[in-house]
């Protein structure tokens, strides 16, 4: 587990940590009615390389970069990324999969099954 930043009090890293299996709970709740959900990775277009060289710049954009991925990092959901497609500008567009807590065999049958029927994996971006 990640240590609280320099300066963060005991009660306020307590109530991160309580929040975070309020949040595992809530999710895995889900799962007692669905094997699967699909989300996005990202909430936007792929970035450009032009952009990722700067990401170190832009803290605010690591934070939009990790919206749709944090959350089952943080409860512990196992999450596969499969290619779904291309932006208009011809970049790969990725979508997850997330399974219930120790469900990762349900989640590579189904990215298998996905696979099996489509080509986009298989694909690549325009040159």
């Amino acid at each position: 587990m990640q240590r609280p930043r320099e300066g963060t009090q005991g009660t306020e890293y307590q109530k991160i940590l309580l929040w975070r299996l309020d949040l595992r709970g809530r999710i895995s709740a889900l799962f007692g009615t669905v094997d699967l959900l699909l989300a996005p990775v990202h909430p936007f277009a792929p970035l450009t390389l032009a952009t990722i060289r700067t990401l170190g710049e832009q803290p605010e954009l690591i934070a939009k970069l990790q919206r749709h991925t944090c959350p089952f990092d943080m409860t512990g959901h196992p999450a596969l990324t499969l290619p779904g497609g291309f932006s208009a500008g011809g970049l790969p567009i990725g979508f997850q999969l997330v399974a219930a807590r120790l469900g990762e065999a349900t989640l590579i049958r189904a990215g298998a099954a996905f696979q099996a029927v489509t080509s986009w994996h298989r694909r690549r971006p325009p040159a």
